[in-house]
Order: C-alpha cells, then sequence, then structure tokens
C-alpha cells in the first residue's frame, strides 16, 4: 500500500514497467513503503516488451510527473518525496550494474569523433559519483531510466515514442540509453541525486572457491567469480542474524517523515 500524504507536491503517476518474472519481493516492499502526494496514481505493465511497457504508461499517466520503475530495486520511503522536493525537471537515483565488478550504470559518452555507441565504452567508477547532492550529467553521457523522475512537460516535448530500442544497436534494448540522449539533444540536464543509491536485485549463482588455501564463498556473476573471504563464517560460531534478512534498513538520507498527512491507498491501472 503506497502511503499518501497531504504535501504541497502536486499529484503524478508511478509507472512500474516489468518483464513477466515474478515481481521481487523487496521491490514490493519498496512499493508498498514509499510516500507520494494525494492524488499520485499507479500503473504496473507487465510484457516481454519493457519500451512498450513504459509507453503504455506514460500514455495512461495523470498529473504532473511520472517516476519510472523497474520490479528488480529496492529504494527508502522517502526517495520519490526528495525527488519531487528538488523541483528539477529530470533526477535519477545511481544504480549499481547486476554483473561484476558491480560499477555504477553511468556510461561515458563518445570522445570525439567516435560514434555514439560503441563495446568499449567506459563505465563510471564510483569514486565519479561519491560527491555530495545533486550532479549534473555531462552532455553526451549516458545514465538509465530506473528510479528517474521526469516532469510532464518534458515528455510532452519529447512525444511519442517516448521510449525507442534498437536506435544505436539492432541487437541490443538500450531504450534507457536512448532515453537520456534524447532529453540531453532537447536541451534538459539530468539530474544525478548523488546521495540514493537504488539497490539492484538479481538471481546470482552461489559458489565456492579457494582462498589462501581454504575454501570461502564466492558469487558468480556473469562471466566473473568474485571470493568473498569476508563473508565466511568463523568456527564455532552460528549463523550470523544479518544473512536471514532480505530487506536493507532504509538509508537516513533517503526517510521521508509526513508530518500533514494520513497514509491511504493509490489508485491503481494496469
Amino acid at each position: 500500500m503506497i502511503h499518501l500524504t497531504g504535501t504541497t507536491h502536486s499529484p503524478g503517476t508511478i509507472i512500474v514497467a516489468a518483464g513477466v518474472q515474478p515481481r521481487y519481493y523487496e521491490f514490493q516492499t519498496s512499493l508498498d513503503g514509499v510516500y507520494a502526494p494525494v492524488g499520485t496514481k499507479l500503473i504496473i505493465e507487465r510484457s516481454c516488451d519493457i519500451t512498450q511497457n513504459f509507453n503504455k504508461g506514460i500514455k495512461a499517466m495523470t498529473g504532473e510527473w511520472a517516476w519510472f520503475l523497474g520490479d528488480d530495486h529496492w529504494f527508502a520511503p522517502g526517495t520519490l518525496m526528495k525527488f519531487l522536493s528538488y523541483n528539477v525537471d529530470v533526477v535519477v537515483p545511481i544504480t549499481p550494474c547486476k554483473t561484476a565488478p558491480w560499477l555504477p550504470c553511468v556510461i561515458h559518452g563518445p570522445g570525439p569523433g567516435k560514434p555514439m555507441w560503441e563495446e568499449d565504452m567506459l563505465l563510471y567508477r564510483w569514486e565519479e559519483l561519491s560527491g555530495e547532492g545533486l550532479l549534473a550529467l555531462p552532455q553526451g553521457d549516458f545514465i538509465g531510466q530506473a528510479g528517474m523522475l521526469v516532469r510532464k512537460s518534458v515528455l510532452d516535448t519529447l512525444g511519442y515514442p517516448w521510449f525507442k530500442c534498437g536506435q544505436f544497436d539492432h541487437g541490443r534494448l538500450q531504450e534507457d540509453i536512448k532515453f537520456c540522449s534524447d532529453l540531453q539533444q532537447l536541451g534538459y540536464t539530468v539530474w544525478v541525486d548523488q546521495s540514493v543509491i537504488f539497490d539492484h536485485y538479481m538471481v546470482m549463482g552461489i559458489t565456492a572457491r579457494r582462498h589462501e588455501g581454504k575454501y570461502a564463498p564466492a558469487l558468480k556473476s556473469g562471466l566473473m567469480t568474485v571470493v568473498l573471504p569476508d563473508a565466511a563464517v568463523p568456527r564455532g560460531t552460528t549463523m550470523p542474524r544479518m544473512l536471514w534478512s532480505t530487506v536493507p534498513p532504509p538509508e537516513r538520507s533517503n526517510e521521508y517523515d509526513p508530518s500533514d498527512g494520513a497514509g491511504a491507498r493509490v489508485s491503481q491501472a494496469g
């Protein structure tokens, strides 16, 4: 149940563009706990065509903004209200990539004379996004749309189809890269909130590899196997309580304490 609360912010639409796989529990708990202005609408579009899921959601949206979500993330309850408080056209959190070494899903754009897309384009490193507050994404760089808040006036200017695929590489989806590029081409600044991390969930192989002569837990991620020696449980100890927890504690920087509204159920379509 999304918590609708009295606020000076205008209502809008939360758009969940999901595939056909079951929704992650961590995402559902986030969605149930998020605070949103009274009048906010929830639209869930589920099919194999992620690009059109976003477009269908925008077609049916109401209000003054759209907040784009996938169903493989976790976020703190106050995230949406925090983004609305910035009063900018476009703002987005930082999402880690799903494959090792789990760098941010933010890509440095092409150099002079280079094509718009090529395989060896560099991901940002974490130290590049460890500042404070909002960071203006440099023109030509790319970031995904997970958790991106976009004002309706921006979407009206962009026009249908808002999300497109195969524009850079016919064998790849890349709908978020194209969307980010289109926003920048129209002169909009994409603001990155360096204080908000969108946790990214996936099914991952658990294995073990030798480390300093002894087996240690390891994760199989894409083509990489990452050994986690610090995760080994010392002899004689019980299973750490933290390993039983599936929901991360909310980050204080993202919390929202509604002092002027009461919870209510959000309208839903899709």
